[in-house]
Formats: structure tokens, sequence, C-alpha cells
């Protein structure tokens, strides 16, 4: 597996060493203590999954907030993805839940300002261990690292040809121990 970013590659060390939820290979979310890791904060988004229709972002770091211009903190995801996308891209978080298994990924994304950057964002599940106060199953929880890369022109894109603020260029998955799912972008 190939991770380009030197704090997406601390990220992953990090989230390997987190106590496992008995029985499976994916960590507690009790385990994650964002204090272990400061310098990686600004660059987490830790997202729950509501429903298929609607996977909220609980926690977005300031360096994203300054990367979007704003916080989608409280928001659906989904309200961000090109409507022709929103399967793809939820059937992506589920994936990761069910089959637990990683993602990384190489992305463009098209600012409001007009510049394009690329960033490479890996990401893994949590075993949500903490129930709701209504004694509920607790939801899903998938937290990714998010960090610029040099630009990869991986195929030569021009300025006016971005028309989603997300594109993906490249995404694979990360076997975490329950194999590798097939996933058709």
């Amino acid at each position: 597996m190939k991770i380009r970013n030197a704090r997406n590659r601390q990220f992953y060390d990090y989230w390997q060493s987190l106590e496992k939820a008995e029985g499976t290979v994916v960590p507690k979310r009790s385990a994650f203590r964002p204090e272990d890791i400061p310098s990686l904060l600004p660059n987490i988004i830790i997202y729950e999954l509501v429903s298929r229709e609607n996977i909220k972002v609980r926690l977005q770091g300031t360096a994203i907030n300054e990367r979007f211009g704003h916080d989608m903190t409280g928001g659906n995801y989904l309200d961000y993805v090109e409507d022709d996308r929103k399967n793809v891209a939820s059937d992506a978080f589920w994936l990761m839940a069910k089959q637990p298994c990683g993602v990384v990924a190489v992305l463009e994304h098209a600012l409001s300002s007009g510049r394009n950057i690329t960033v490479e964002s890996i990401g893994f599940p949590l075993h949500n261990d903490i129930l709701p106060l209504d004694g509920s199953t607790p939801n899903p929880i998938i937290i990714y690292q998010s960090n610029e890369i040099e630009d990869l022109d991986p195929m030569g894109y021009q300025g006016d040809e971005r028309l989603k603020l997300i594109l993906v260029v490249e995404r694979n998955i990360i076997d975490i121990g329950k194999g590798a799912p097939v996933f058709v972008d």
C-alpha cells in the first residue's frame, strides 16, 4: 500500500496502535484519543453513518475548514456530492463499516477560489462502543486524515474540466484483516 503523505502514514500507524474491539480487527471509538495526535487534528474528519442517505460530519479539522472555506460539522457529507455520485459515495463509506477495511484515495479538489489542489485521504472504521443516551445501537464511525500532496496531474485535467468539488483520481482498498472487498467507483 502506497501512502504518499507523512502525516497520513503517521495517522495509519496511530490507528493500527489503537485497542481493538473484542473479536474484531477494528479499534474501539473509545480508544481514539485526539490528545495523542495533536499535530494530525487539523486534517481529521470524523463521519457518523446515520443512514444510506445521511453521512453526518461529526468533526472537521481546521485545515479542512480552510480548504473548503467553511465548516461542514453537523452537516450531511452527501449534500456536497453531485447527485449522480451520491450512491457511490455512500457505498464507499458503508463498505468500510460492513466489511471492515480502509481506503486511501487521491482526490482533486476544485475550490471556489478557482484553485485546484490534490489531496491524499486515508480512512478507517472505528467500532462505535459509545452508546447513545437513548440506549439504541450506535451508528458506525469512519475517521479520515486528509492532506495536500503535490499536484500529480494524473489525467491532464484542465481547469474548466473540473466541474465537481471532488474528483476521485485513485482509490485503493486497504485490507485490515478481513480481506479487501472489491469496490467499483
